[in-house]
């Protein structure tokens, strides 16, 4: 019974690092141009700007979200963070999702009292097409 828990143990160890490595961007994107959209996109929702952010989502996806939505978001995630200070660190990464390959702008961000994890997915056109943010 032992051996069995530490070999899913190790199993589990192993798909968490698979997981963290980054995959090539989709082909023609840039990854200075995603980062730049990224970090643009980034320090909007930090400071508040949610319609800007609403403003440069792609036509399909801006069409199932609100403003509110967004500004939910953030305000829900980032309660009890403090004050946004910095970006950390970031990077990119290529994703795909029901066919369709994008690239995904990761950024570590300092606040006052906590840090925050943005993730900016953009197309290939560097459309924002999806938005997650948490604390890590």
């Amino acid at each position: 019974m032992r051996q069995k828990i530490r070999f899913l143990a190790l199993l589990a160890v192993i798909i968490l690092l698979c997981g963290c490595q980054g995959r090539p961007l989709p082909e023609g994107m840039d990854e200075e141009t995603l980062l730049s959209r990224g970090r643009e996109v980034a320090i909007l929702l930090a400071g508040g700007s949610y319609e800007e952010v609403w403003e440069q989502m792609r036509e399909d996806v801006a069409a199932g979200v609100k403003v509110e939505d967004i500004q939910k978001l953030v305000l829900t995630q980032a309660n009890d963070a403090g004050t946004y200070r910095q970006i950390e660190s970031a990077m990119a990464t290529g994703q795909s999702s029901d066919g369709e390959e994008y690239g995904v702008a990761v950024f570590y961000c300092d606040y006052s009292k906590k840090k925050m994890l943005f993730r900016l997915a953009f197309d290939t056109n560097y459309e924002l097409i999806g938005i997650e943010i948490k604390k890590t």
